[in-house]
């Protein structure tokens, strides 16, 4: 008969495990260097270069950053070894090599104690079911840098300026080249297992054939397209919720490779700072965060970010088996609650604060304080509240809403099976459904099995009270969503819409609009002006939201503030994003122009309506570029 340990045993036992984690977390905090393992890029592309890389307060030190970047969710891109060693396809430089990296636009980082190998910032090793993969953290999106005169300004929790898409079919063709080319095979066995005999080159070409067969199917099924037509995204952007949907159908029908919808809807990156502390998160204000909403988010981003997963059937604990690492995630959001946003720093030409105090005024006067409330970034205690603005009122592009409520797919292993687990007897699955709510499901369930790999103890107790702490240290209030200035609980309505959020920091998170659709803060403030309008000198093009523009390049534009604007013809390979194509347009969000309507509220804050229940609503006269240059130094200060 098996021994049971006692109550003091265990009670000893998880005392010692606190000790040891505590003292190792000192260790690390202890040994973090200064410079976070920053790594200056002297020969970048696209005319940047900087000798060194600074951080600004954000309330994180050396350590809090290094465990974000290094801490995995338990993304599971391809095999480990195989991302150290795999070459490039028409090279034979390290498809991780560091000018490959920044080419699309990821960080490099020195080696340090939690990454020995110098992986890319965000990049991580994860373990699951005794297989070592590369994957990604929150920081590989999370984390930017502008460059100025030769200084890099790291942002913790800033949109990244990678280019995802690129680099993922960049990785299907160094998969390629591989199987096509003898001597990168024999290479790569060589690094992989030290000899080239007829056994491990089969080992070899097994690996990279799965690795290519599954970075193909992904890539296939998320190109970008409008009809006939590719849009791709560029730097900076990514259609997060085409590719988490389509990520979800993919394991719901593994034998069916045509169940997925064009991935045709990229968005900016949101900075992270104050994300914890909204009601409702994501650009269309789909995910409540109070509760359990930010577990559900979070295991959501990891599902689209290469997590696997088994939805096939649901376990004894009704749960979907997966590589999700839920205890780390609920650390993260943790972790972010204490990011502040950064500050305008000392090493930009200084904010001119009598142009900034008018610029405050004219904030004020264009009423930008009803969506984008001033809130104390330090506030411990801060809380925000989503305005969520519908498309009539605020005439920004509409392809990301739409894809998000109206994408469909077949339900495969879900059909038949409750769309809600709390209400068995209602609405089930039927063989072809909305994926909004397959991937709540998927999440569900995920969340809900205890993960195997874990000890014992945590499967259990420890699991639970992670849970619980996650719940009641969540600072996101509970309540409606706010459309239009009013709660509002019908989501057909309420999902046809856009946020509105705080803008402190928002002078470090370039390009502009929720599609990146805006190049600076300048020409935020200036209206879109047609092709056909500009070719018929109705109006002068400088006076117009820029048609088209590149993104690519570090180096900050103080003045405008964004990315400069170089020409795609000196610096090939930049990004040239055109407003014309479907999902880029850069129209709507013309306050300051006299062009989008404005709400009007009463003294209580309410919407006032007229007669025939429709808004009233003031369109307010263009604004003077003096005023305009006030307005952006205004939001420096932020």
């Amino acid at each position: 008969m098996k021994k049971i340990i006692s109550l003091k045993t265990l009670f000893l036992i998880l005392v010692a495990l606190f000790i040891f984690s505590a003292l190792g977390y000192l260790v690390r905090w202890f040994m973090a260097p200064d410079d976070r393992g920053a790594k200056p890029a002297e020969a970048d592309f696209f005319g940047d270069s900087v000798s060194s890389v600074i951080y600004l307060d954000q309330n994180w030190g050396a350590y809090d950053s290094l465990w974000f970047y290094n801490t995995t969710q338990g993304s599971d891109l391809i095999p480990y070894d195989l991302f150290l060693h795999l070459e490039q396809a028409d090279n034979q430089a390290l498809f991780r090599g560091e000018e490959n990296i920044l080419r699309y636009r990821y960080l490099v980082q020195k080696p340090s104690f939690d990454n020995p190998e110098g992986l890319p910032l965000g990049f991580v090793k994860d373990r699951y079911q005794g297989k070592d993969y590369i994957g990604f953290t929150c920081a590989a999106c999370h984390t930017n840098q502008l460059n100025y005169q030769g200084v890099g300004i790291r942002i913790d929790g800033g949109p990244t300026l990678a280019d995802m898409e690129q680099f993922l079919l960049a990785l299907e063709r160094a998969f390629n080249a591989t199987l096509q080319d003898d001597a990168k095979l024999q290479r790569l066995s060589n690094a992989l297992f030290s000899k080239t005999d007829t056994q491990t080159l089969t080992q070899t070409r097994e690996l990279v054939t799965q690795a290519r067969d599954r970075q193909k199917r992904y890539n296939t099924a998320n190109q970008p397209s409008h009809g006939d037509q590719v849009v791709h995204y560029g730097y900076g952007r990514l259609d997060a919720f085409g590719r988490i949907f389509n990520r979800i159908l993919s394991h719901l029908t593994p034998e069916d490779h045509d169940n997925f919808n064009p991935a045709s809807a990229p968005v900016s990156y949101p900075f992270l700072w104050d994300t914890p502390q909204h009601d409702f998160v994501q650009w269309n204000g789909v995910s409540q965060n109070a509760k359990t909403g930010a577990l559900g988010r979070n295991v959501g981003e990891v599902m689209g970010v290469f997590g696997t997963m088994n939805l096939s059937h649901l376990t004894k604990q009704n749960g979907y088996p997966s590589s999700v690492d839920v205890r780390n995630i609920i650390r993260m959001e943790r972790h972010l609650m204490k990011l502040e946003s950064p500050l305008w720093p000392e090493q930009l030409p200084a904010i001119d604060q009598a142009k900034a105090e008018r610029g405050r005024e004219v904030y004020e006067q264009y009423r930008c304080q009803q969506c984008h409330w001033d809130i104390d970034r330090s506030n411990p205690k801060r809380t925000i509240k989503a305005q969520m603005a519908s498309l009539p009122y605020l005439g920004t592009d509409p392809q990301a809403m739409m894809n998000a409520v109206t994408y469909a797919g077949k339900s495969g292993y879900f059909n038949g099976m409750p769309v809600n687990h709390d209400e068995p007897a209602g609405a089930k699955f039927e063989v072809e459904s909305k994926v909004l709510p397959l991937v709540a499901e998927a999440g569900r369930g995920v969340v809900t099995q205890p993960d195997m790999q874990k000890p014992a103890a945590y499967r259990g107790l420890l699991r639970m009270f992670d849970v619980l702490v996650s719940i009641m240290d969540n600072p996101a209030q509970t309540g409606d969503r706010h459309l239009n200035f009013e709660p509002n609980t019908n989501p057909a309505e309420y999902l046809l819409s856009y946020k509105g959020r705080p803008l402190n920091g928002i002078w470090a998170t370039a390009p502009y609009l929720h599609n990146g659709s805006v190049q600076n803060l300048y020409e935020l403030f200036l209206p879109q002006c047609s092709e056909q309008q500009i070719a018929e000198g109705a109006v002068e093009a400088k006076d117009c939201r820029s048609v088209t523009f590149t993104v690519g390049a570090r180096e900050f534009d103080p003045i405008n503030v964004g990315y400069l604007n170089r020409a795609e013809e000196d610096y090939p390979g930049l990004f040239v994003f055109d407003t014309r194509l479907p999902s880029n347009t850069n129209a709507g969000h013309e306050y300051a122009a006299g062009k989008t309507p404005v709400i009007n509220l009463d003294k209580n804050g309410n919407p006032l309506r007229n007669p025939d229940n429709s808004y009233q609503v003031d369109v307010l006269p263009p604004i003077n570029d003096k005023d305009r240059w006030a307005l952006v130094e205004y939001l420096k200060t932020l």
